[in-house]
C-alpha cells in the first residue's frame, strides 16, 4: 500500500508518497513541504492523493499545530483535526479547503503549519510530515518617503579597472574628503594605492595621482584634514603591528608611527589634535597566533614635522581580561580561540569601527564580532567601559526577515531567531545636547581554517533542542530556514550539546543608542528589507548579491544577512539633521530624517547598480561622506558612496525641500553647538552650517560668518563669546 499526500495552493503542489512502510518524499512542483498563498485567495485547498491502492480504505489525519504566526480564527479557519478516507482500491486524491480570512490589518508575512498523522494501512515519511502555508499579507503598505530631501546622482566616477577577468585588482574601499584642498583620497585596498582625485566640480571628478602604498605595508583606511593625510596600514604579516603613514595633500611622505595590529579604521578627532586608528588584531587563519584588539591614539597637535613614536599612545583591553564570564553573561561575545588555548578577552576583541564625540572626548569604538561597542576616554587615553548590542528578535512584529533563497516571493516574516546585529561602522550625532550612537548592523562570522562559527542551519551538526523546537524538521527545509546561516557558538543554554536558541548574523537594520546609558533608543527592525522590496525599480534585485561580472539573481543573499548595511554617516542639511545607511549587498543608500531620533522618518532609497552582468554601475558601498554646504566645491550638500566591488566614486548633490510655514507660524531654529568649548585657540566647528555674527559681550560685532559649520577664533582675547546665527540660534563660546 502506497499513500501520496499532496498539499497545494494555485501552482503549487507537494506530494508526499508512503510505500510499503518504507516512505519516499516526492515533489510536485515544489521540492519541499512548503507553499504560498495570497490573503486575497480565499482559500488553500491541499490534496491528498493515494497511490497503488489496496483493497482495504486508508486514512490519515491532518492537524494543525500550535506552531506559527497566523492565528486560526483571525487568518484562517481551521476548527479541528480531520481525518481523511481514501476509499478501498481509489486513486482519486481527496481535498481539504482551508479558508483563508482576508482581514484589513497591515502585518508580515504569516504562517502555519499542518502536520499529517495517524494514519491506517500506509506509514509516513519521518521528518516529511509537516506542511507549511506561508500566507502573504495584502494590508501592508509599501513604506512612506518622507521626500524632505532628494538625491540626485551627480556622476559615478570609476577611479581604475577593478577586475582582470575573475580576479579583483582594484577597489574604493573608504573615502575621505578634504575641504580645504577640494580633493577626495580612496583607499584602494585591492590595488595597493592610495588614489587622490579632484572633487572641485562634483560632476566631473579628475584624477590628481595614485600613490603606491605596498612598500609601506596594506592600506585599509585613510583619513584627511587640512592637506594632512592619514593612512591606516596593516603589516605585511597581519598579526603583527600595523602602522600609520602620513602623506601632504599630493601624495609626498611625511611620517610613520606604529600602532597596533591590522589597523582597519583611521580617523581625526573633530577638534584635529589626534588621530585613532581600530586595531582589529584579527588570529592567523590557523588560530595559531591571535593579537590583542586595541585602539591607537596619536597625539598631532603639535604637527607631524617632529611627529615620534612617543605621541602614540595604543590602549588595549587586558584590564577586562579576568571579566570574561561577567561580559558574556551581558551579552558581549567573548568566543574564539582553540579549545586548547581559549582567547582572552584582549585577543577576543576587535575593534571595527571608531566615532567621536562632537567635544573630541570620547571615542566609540565597534567591537563587530563581539557585538559590542568600547568607549575611550581621550584624555586619559584608556577604555573605559565595554557595552552589549543586544539582538534583534526576530519573533517580535516589524522584526521579521526573509530568511531563504529557495523561495520565489519574498516572505518577511517572524521566526524563533535572534539577530546578532554585530555592526561595522558607527556615527555618533547630538539632538537637544544628547549623545548618540548611530549602529550599521551588518553582521560578521569567524570563519578561518582552525575555527569557524558558521553553520547553516539545516547541518547535521546543528541539532535543535527537541523541547524547545518540535518542529526541528521542517525549520530544517531550505524554503524556512534550512538555509540560514547561523552560529555554532551561541544558543546552547544549558550546555547539553543541542541548541535551544537560533542566533542568526545581523540585524539587517540601524540602531540608534543613548551615548550616555548605553539604552536602545530605536532599531528600524525589518524597514531596508520592506524598503527595498518595494522600490519600483530595484525591489526586482531585493537581496541580491554584489558580484562583479554576473548577473544579479534576486533574493540570494536572503539566506545569509540580506540587504547588509554596511556604512553609515549623519549630516544636517537646512534645520534638519539626516542618517544615511549603505546597503553593501542589494546597493545604494537609505536616508532617514533623525530629528526625533526615537523615531525616525525615511527619506528616500536611491541605487544605482546595473541589472545586467556587463552592465555599469555601483556595487558594494562600503564608505559614506556627507559634505555639508559649506565645504561642498558647489556649495550643494553632497554625499559619496566608496563602492568597493566596482571601484567607483558615486556622487549625489542633495536638495532639500523647501518647507513652507503656515500662517503665523515660523521655522524653529536648530540648536547650536560650538566644539572644543572652551577653545584652546584656532579653528571651532559648529554644529551645522550657519549665517550669523561673533559677537562679545557689549553686543560688538567680531566676525562675520556666511554659510559655514567654522570658526576661526585666532586674534580673539580669552573670554566669553555669542555667536548669533540668522536663522535666531545663539550659542555661547569660552575662548581660553
Amino acid at each position: 500500500m502506497r499513500l501520496n499526500l499532496y498539499a497545494f495552493a494555485p501552482a503549487t503542489a507537494l506530494l508526499l508518497s508512503l510505500a510499503g512502510g518504507v516512505a519516499r518524499a516526492q515533489v510536485i512542483s515544489r521540492p519541499s513541504a512548503t507553499l504560498t498563498v495570497a490573503e486575497g485567495a480565499g482559500a488553500v485547498r491541499v490534496a491528498f492523493a493515494i497511490a497503488n491502492p489496496g483493497a482495504a480504505a486508508s486514512t490519515v489525519e491532518v492537524s494543525l499545530q500550535a506552531f506559527g504566526t497566523a492565528t486560526a480564527g483571525t487568518d484562517f479557519t481551521y476548527a479541528a483535526t480531520q481525518t481523511l478516507t481514501f476509499p478501498a482500491g481509489a486513486t482519486g486524491p481527496q481535498t481539504l479547503t482551508i479558508p483563508v480570512l482576508d482581514d484589513a490589518a497591515a502585518e508580515e508575512t504569516e504562517y502555519f503549519v499542518l502536520r499529517l498523522q495517524n494514519p491506517t494501512n500506509a506509514t509516513l515519511t519521518a521528518g516529511a510530515t509537516d506542511v507549511l502555508v506561508y500566507v502573504r499579507d495584502d494590508d501592508t503598505p509599501a513604506p512612506a518617503l518622507g521626500r524632505g530631501l532628494t538625491l540626485n546622482l551627480l556622476q559615478s566616477y570609476q577611479t581604475a579597472t577593478p577586475f582582470s577577468g575573475s580576479t579583483q585588482i582594484n577597489s574604493a574601499e573608504i573615502a575621505a574628503y578634504d575641504a580645504t584642498t577640494k580633493r577626495l583620497y580612496v583607499a584602494n585596498s585591492i590595488g595597493g594605492k592610495l588614489d587622490i582625485l579632484s572633487l572641485a566640480n562634483p560632476a566631473a571628478i579628475a584624477a590628481v595621482g595614485s600613490i603606491d602604498i605596498k612598500a609601506y605595508g596594506g592600506i585599509n583606511s585613510v583619513a584627511v584634514r587640512n592637506g594632512l593625510v592619514a593612512c591606516a596600514i596593516e603589516n605585511a604579516n597581519p598579526q603583527a603591528n600595523g602602522s600609520v603613514v602620513f602623506f601632504d595633500q599630493n601624495g609626498a611622505f611625511l611620517k610613520q608611527v606604529a600602532v597596533g595590529a591590522l589597523p582597519d579604521m583611521i580617523t581625526f578627532s573633530p577638534d584635529g589634535r589626534t588621530v585613532l586608528t581600530a586595531n582589529e588584531g584579527e588570529p592567523k587563519a590557523d588560530y595559531t597566533v591571535d593579537p590583542e584588539g586595541s585602539v591607537s591614539v596619536i597625539d598631532v597637535s603639535g604637527g607631524v614635522a617632529g611627529l615620534t613614536q612617543a605621541n602614540v599612545t595604543t590602549a588595549g583591553f587586558t584590564a577586562f581580561n579576568s571579566q570574561a564570564a561577567a561580559l558574556r553573561a551581558q551579552g558581549i561575545r567573548i568566543y574564539g580561540g582553540l579549545a586548547a588555548a581559549p582567547a582572552t578577552v584582549a585577543q577576543d576583541l576587535e575593534p571595527e569601527y571608531i566615532a567621536l564625540s562632537a567635544d573630541s572626548r570620547t571615542a566609540y569604538i565597534t567591537l563587530q564580532e563581539n557585538n559590542a561597542v568600547a568607549m575611550l576616554d581621550l584624555a586619559t587615553k584608556q577604555i573605559t567601559a565595554l557595552r552589549p548590542l543586544g539582538y534583534s528578535d526576530v519573533r517580535v512584529p516589524g522584526h521579521g526577515i526573509d530568511a531563504s533563497d529557495q523561495t520565489a516571493d519574498v516572505l518577511i516574516a517572524n521566526w524563533p531567531v535572534k539577530g546578532m546585529r554585530l555592526p561595522d561602522a558607527l556615527a555618533s550625532f547630538e539632538v537637544g545636547g544628547t549623545p548618540y550612537l548611530l549602529t550599521a548592523n551588518e553582521g560578521d562570522a569567524r570563519d578561518y581554517s582552525g575555527f569557524s562559527e558558521q553553520v547553516r542551519l539545516s547541518a547535521n551538526g546543528y541539532v535543535l533542542d527537541p523541547a524547545a523546537f518540535p518542529n526541528a524538521a521542517l525549520l530544517k527545509d531550505p524554503r524556512v530556514l534550512g538555509r540560514l546561516n547561523v552560529t555554532n557558538r551561541l544558543g546552547d543554554t544549558d550546555g547539553d550539546g543541542d541548541f535551544d536558541e537560533i542566533y542568526a548574523y545581523g540585524g539587517r537594520s540601524f540602531s540608534i543608542y543613548n551615548a550616555t546609558t548605553g539604552a536602545e533608543v530605536h532599531d528600524s527592525g525589518n524597514l531596508l528589507e520592506r524598503v527595498t522590496a518595494a522600490d519600483a525599480t530595484y525591489g526586482a534585485l531585493f537581496n541580491a548579491s554584489n558580484g562583479f561580472g554576473e548577473a544579479p539573481v534576486r533574493k540570494n543573499r536572503s539566506d545569509d544577512k540580506g540587504p547588509e548595511p554596511e556604512g553609515v554617516t549623519t549630516g544636517r542639511v537646512g534645520n534638519n539633521l539626516y542618517a544615511f545607511v549603505s546597503l553593501e549587498r542589494v546597493g545604494g543608500v537609505v536616508v532617514f530624517n533623525i530629528n526625533n531620533p526615537a523615531a525616525p522618518v525615511l527619506e528616500a532609497y536611491v541605487n544605482n547598480r546595473s541589472f545586467t552582468a556587463t552592465g555599469a554601475g555601483d556595487l558594494g558601498p562600503e564608505g559614506l561622506v556627507f559634505i555639508s554646504a559649506a565645504d561642498s566645491p558647489s556649495g550643494q550638500p553632497l554625499l559619496l558612496l566608496a563602492n568597493e566591488v566596482s571601484s567607483t566614486i558615486a556622487v549625489y548633490g542633495i536638495q532639500a525641500a523647501v518647507p513652507t510655514p503656515t500662517r503665523g507660524e515660523a521655522l524653529a531654529a536648530a540648536p547650536l553647538r560650538l566644539y572644543p568649548n572652551p577653545s584652546p585657540g584656532g579653528a571651532v566647528r559648529l554644529s551645522r552650517p550657519v549665517s550669523g555674527t561673533l559677537c562679545d559681550l557689549t553686543g560688538r560685532a567680531l566676525r562675520q560668518l556666511r554659510a559655514t559649520d567654522r570658526l576661526e577664533t585666532g586674534g580673539l582675547a580669552a573670554g566669553l563669546y555669542l555667536l548669533r546665527a540668522d536663522d535666531g540660534a545663539t550659542g555661547k563660546l569660552v575662548v581660553q
